[in-house]
């Protein structure tokens, strides 16, 4: 497609289609986090509102002023840049309710954008008049020369758009719908969150973020607006359980997922808890938790999602200190490696879990365990007379207030994928007569 044929594209476009099918999408597409349609009666200069971190992790919000046609030099025309101009010092000027409703803020930067040209000379006096108040670097002005530019660099399908069938737009959303779904299914997300992060992808004007490390991936937290990924030291990363938290990367995901709701109460200890959010050693997050964030407001609360995270972090404290002694008995006893492979397959029965789980028809559920050698795996055992049955769990099938239940009562496979764990720990611990007191006596300090 050539310039003449996007220029005729973008000057096609009324000022409601410029905001929401080019602008929005375009600047998601560019990295700007929620950008959000603020037009209205009390926009005051802002068409769109979205923002961005800078180098210091600190939010830079950007206001969109979104005109159609040319933007001519005439100072008593709507169209008329300088006009615009008084336009923008007002989104300078009034505070801006964010998109969290945690503070009011101001704009720190605004874009004059067209689908129309600029009138040769008129962008000139402005800057002119804009350098007496040094506001000519916090505004850019954006013709449809590069605007067209902007669009091919991030958001070359919107030119093809129009060649889009409803029924072609529709298979393509629900094949990603359908992705979305699997990749929180299968990583353990509830129903209900991922029914809401789809609804909000469908239907709201905010866009998911993803935040990722490299290595050891795992989901941090979810809600309809992100997707967080973490990472946790490989020392971490396994299914042995703790007696008191379960199993370590869980409980992580947990502390973390409290975290992040706790943000929107905090301002003076917002840097330290953004850093202690990324960090990986499970020891590291307590201590520098406990050291930076524990008397601080709100973590002192004796309520809300502050405090939800520092029980987190005291249940993680006693739980790391049971692992460090447990794992240090299993190494002494040339059985650590053995182990964290037992539970790791224990955590792969998942699928096998969910069949038994929505196949069973009997009051109450009992599942057999055995320990294939050859394989190094723990397995499911279904003859009930079998020899090799080193443990079992029971359950009832439907237990309406059971905890960690579905809402209908019934089971949940990863809670029995967890019980298994613990179950196998118990199984360890009597193999190896394992005794924590006595052990404790002994440990040496390595």
């Amino acid at each position: 497609m050539n310039p003449r044929e996007k220029k005729e594209i973008l000057n096609k476009l009324s000022e409601k289609a410029l905001r929401q099918e080019l602008m929005i999408p375009l600047l998601s597409k560019m990295g700007y986090i929620a950008p959000i349609e603020y037009h209205g009666t009390a926009e005051r200069g802002k068409d769109i509102i979205c923002f961005e971190y800078d180098r210091l992790e600190q939010q830079r919000f950007l206001a969109i002023v979104a005109k159609t046609g040319d933007l001519t030099g005439n100072a008593s025309s709507n169209s008329g840049l300088i006009t615009i101009v008084n336009q923008v010092q007002q989104a300078f000027d009034n505070p801006y309710e964010d998109l969290y409703n945690m503070r009011q803020v101001y704009i720190n930067e605004v874009w004059i954008v067209t689908n129309g040209k600029i009138v040769s000379g008129a962008q000139e006096s402005v800057i002119g008049t804009l350098r007496k108040t040094n506001l000519d670097k916090q505004i850019r002005i954006i013709g449809d020369d590069r605007l067209i530019e902007l669009v091919d660099r991030h958001f070359s399908t919107f030119w093809n758009a129009s060649d889009e069938t409803k029924e072609t737009v529709v298979i393509q959303r629900d094949r990603l719908l359908g992705f979305i779904e699997s990749l929180l299914t299968a990583n353990n997300i509830e129903r209900s969150t991922i029914e809401s992060v789809k609804s909000s992808i469908l239907y709201s004007n905010y866009n998911p973020d993803i935040s990722k490390n490299i290595n050891g991936l795992h989901f941090s937290n979810v809600t309809p607006y992100s997707i967080e990924l973490s990472v946790i030291d490989p020392d971490y990363d396994d299914y042995i359980v703790s007696n008191s938290y379960g199993i370590t990367s869980k409980i992580i995901q947990e502390a973390k997922k409290h975290l992040s709701y706790s943000f929107w109460d905090i301002e003076e200890t917002m840097e330290h808890a953004n850093k202690i959010s990324k960090l990986t050693n499970p020891w590291e997050f307590v201590v520098e938790t406990q050291s930076n964030l524990a008397r601080n407001y709100p973590f002192e609360k004796a309520y809300g999602d502050a405090a939800e995270f520092m029980d987190k972090i005291s249940y993680l404290e006693e739980g790391l200190n049971d692992l460090k002694y447990f794992k240090a008995f299993l190494k002494k006893k040339g059985k650590l490696d053995w182990t964290k492979i037992l539970a790791q397959s224990i955590s792969e029965l998942l699928p096998e879990f969910e069949k038994i789980i929505n196949n069973s028809k009997e009051d109450d559920l009992i599942i057999h365990y055995r320990i294939d050698e050859k394989e190094t795996k723990i397995k499911i055992e279904y003859n009930s007379s079998s020899n090799d049955i080193v443990f079992t769990t029971k359950y009832k099938r439907i237990e309406i207030k059971g905890f960690g239940r579905n809402k209908d009562g019934s089971l949940n496979p990863v809670k029995v994928m967890e019980a298994a764990l613990h179950r196998f720990r118990k199984y360890v611990e009597e193999l190896l007569e394992y005794d924590d007191d006595k052990w404790i006596d002994e440990y040496v300090e390595e």
